[in-house]
């Protein structure tokens, strides 16, 4: 019986020692994160193009805050894919390297010199991701394709003074059919005369901590369909008389025919949704929130149980029509379509 006893111990500690060795992602035997960096005046600026890539300018300023030397240091960026255009430390370019895991990239900075005990290095990185942006399709009018920008921050290290810019493709405009088409609250906001720009700070972002940015924006499908080619004025002029021609046999088309076009009018195509009187709940008391809420309080306002709520979440999200993540210590849910 000792015998057992002493086998089952030595069992339990020996899967614990792996559980806790595998959790630490290494790289040539060098431990991913835990390099006791810290990071301040971190500034992620995310510019989207209407083809879906995305350009992310990192900046921020790095400070050594352990005792010994760092030949490296790690930085954990949200996405699946990515490609490293260039990095400089105080100016100065440096190699770096693409770490990838099951659903974030980790880019390892590599300096010329070792970061001394207590110094710092001003981190410039421009990235280039096609993985930021959701394109969801046509809207019902086929006049506008929706698409939402969906981006998280979970550092390796921590994070003072982060501010994060997302910048919309040109002629981008906020989707207005949605009850929540920011999420959160952007601390500012401004245009460059042709892209709506939104800014979020956050004062501080420890290890295991996350913050999510939702932006539903949508552009006109004419936009989507152009060619990126320079047309010239002359090439322009066939085609506006051709549109001025087609516009005036509209004009006497719907003046002589009107019960066709009010017949066209009213055909609509309509494809429900099947939801649960639970699911349409959920969905409506999201609503009435504002499009978010901390998923405690859907189960004690709904009087559901946790399993319970927990499984509709889960069939909303499958569906995609709501996403969650997590906000400090709270499960946040939000509705990504208004029913």
């Amino acid at each position: 019986m000792v015998t057992y006893k002493h086998a089952l111990i030595a069992t339990v500690f020996i899967l614990v020692v792996s559980f806790s060795t595998s959790s630490i992602v290494q790289v040539n035997g060098q431990p991913v994160g835990n390099q006791n960096i810290v990071m301040t005046n971190m500034d992620i600026k995310a510019t989207l193009e209407t083809e879906c890539s995305t350009s992310l300018i990192v900046q921020s300023e790095v400070w050594n805050v352990g005792t010994t030397a760092n030949d490296f240091f790690d930085v954990r960026i949200d996405v699946r894919s990515l490609n490293v255009a260039s990095a400089s430390l105080n100016g100065t370019a440096v190699g770096t390297t693409i770490i990838p895991e099951s659903n974030y990239m980790v880019v390892r900075i590599n300096p010329i010199t070792a970061m001394s005990a207590g110094s710092s290095f001003t981190l410039f990185l421009n990235l280039t991701t096609l993985c930021l942006q959701e394109q969801i399709g046509l809207n019902e009018d086929q006049t506008m394709y929706l698409s939402h920008l969906i981006y998280y921050i979970r550092p390796l290290n921590e994070v003072q003074n982060l501010t994060f810019t997302a910048i919309l493709p040109a002629h981008a405009v906020l989707q207005t059919d949605v009850s929540a088409p920011l999420f959160p609250s952007p601390s500012s906001n401004y245009t460059d005369g042709q892209s709506s720009v939104f800014v979020w700070f956050s004062e501080q972002l420890l290890p295991g901590q996350e913050v999510a940015y939702i932006v539903k924006y949508e552009i006109p499908s004419a936009i989507m369909q152009s060619t990126p080619a320079e047309v010239s004025l002359t090439q322009l002029i066939p085609f506006g008389l051709l549109f001025l021609i087609v516009g005036a046999v509209a004009v006497l088309f719907v003046e002589r025919i009107p019960t066709i076009i009010k017949l066209f009018k009213t055909r609509t195509v309509i494809t429900p949704i099947r939801l649960s009187k639970q699911e349409e709940d959920i969905l409506s008391f999201l609503s009435k929130r504002g499009g978010s809420c901390p998923q405690r309080e859907i189960y004690e306002e709904l009087d559901m149980s946790q399993s319970l709520a927990s499984t509709i979440l889960t069939s909303l999200e499958e569906r995609k029509l709501i996403r969650r993540f997590r906000e400090g210590r709270e499960n946040m849910v939000h509705i990504m379509e208004d029913m």
